[in-house]
């Protein structure tokens, strides 16, 4: 037996690119389809009152500050309530995305055998908004879930390798993307599906080239594995002059594991050769990637 939990996911602070959230606890219902309704009315509620307060000028209304909504369905009797399914809406009650983990019957967890092509919403290089630990976060996409295809493929070298039987076991928490955030190091993180919306409003550019160098930095310095020449924006100056900046920060933050990464895997020819650097950036990719070698070395020798 299960509930349906019927959720508002509520702003808190409005500036980009991280927002304060906090989810508020609307109702619990017997059925699926009883939560959606109740979620229906609120959304013509709000936008109701969003047109009247907007006539008076009134900016303070529930719609202004609504993120989105979710229905968790959750299974009774046991502890904690495992939830089996999770859909989530935008403002205005269209599905954002959903994750369903139970069988037919509505009772056994299913593993994750893939999400399908035409329900993978993103790309890389794509922003999003990720609801996340009382936030929403500007993200950059770098990975994508795993497709029915790709986990087949990926079994069948597993059992070519180790023999018959031995396959890749995946559970809900497999579906997800693989997404950076701003910040210094290694941001990564792999939210669910449905977790991740398309921005709710238009992303400043300064912001925007930030996350765009966000991800060529990490996938360079961590080894994440992009195809560089299928990001467009890694051939904008602007974007190259941020990642040169996020990289600066490194010796400025004496960041070790970054200068590491670099030191010991990275190779600057092949950087460059990637990247569409002017020749000013290229004299300051050189100059940074020496004062990183020397830095990691004399580390090393003191320790």
């Amino acid at each position: 037996m299960g509930v349906f939990e019927l959720n508002r996911i509520c702003l808190e602070t409005l500036r980009y690119p991280s927002r304060k959230v906090r989810v508020t606890e609307l109702g619990l219902y017997s059925t699926f389809e009883n939560a959606y309704e109740k979620l229906q009315e609120l959304v013509v509620e709000s936008k109701k009152e969003k047109e009247e307060c907007e006539k008076e000028g009134d900016k303070d209304y529930a719609y202004a500050f609504t993120f989105g909504y979710s229905i968790h369905e959750k299974q009774l009797d046991i502890l904690y309530g495992d939830t089996i399914s999770v859909r989530t809406y935008t403002r205005d009650g269209t599905l954002n995305d959903e994750c369903i983990w139970k069988d037919e019957k509505g009772t056994d967890l299913l593993p994750f055998y893939g999400r399908p092509k035409e329900k993978i919403r993103f790309k890389a290089g794509d922003i999003v908004e990720v609801f996340m630990y009382g936030n929403v976060e500007l993200s950059i996409i770098s990975s994508l879930p795993w497709t029915p295809q790709e986990i087949e493929k990926r079994n069948k070298k597993l059992e070519e390798k180790h023999g018959k039987g031995y396959t890749l076991t995946l559970d809900s928490t497999d579906d997800c993307y693989l997404a950076h955030s701003l910040g210094l190091g290694n941001t990564h993180f792999h939210p669910s599906c449905t977790d991740i919306f398309a921005p709710l409003k238009k992303i400043p550019a300064t912001i925007r080239r930030k996350l765009q160098a966000k991800l060529l930095e990490e996938s360079f310095t961590f080894g994440y594995s992009l195809q560089i020449s299928e990001l467009p924006f890694s051939k904008d100056a602007k974007v190259l002059d941020e990642l040169l900046n996020g990289w600066d920060k490194f010796i400025e933050a004496k960041y070790y594991t970054g200068m590491e990464c670099l030191v010991d895997y990275g190779n600057p020819d092949n950087i460059k050769a990637q990247l569409d650097f002017s020749k000013e950036q290229s004299q300051r990719f050189e100059h940074f990637f020496d004062v990183c070698v020397r830095l990691v070395n004399e580390k090393r020798k003191n320790v």
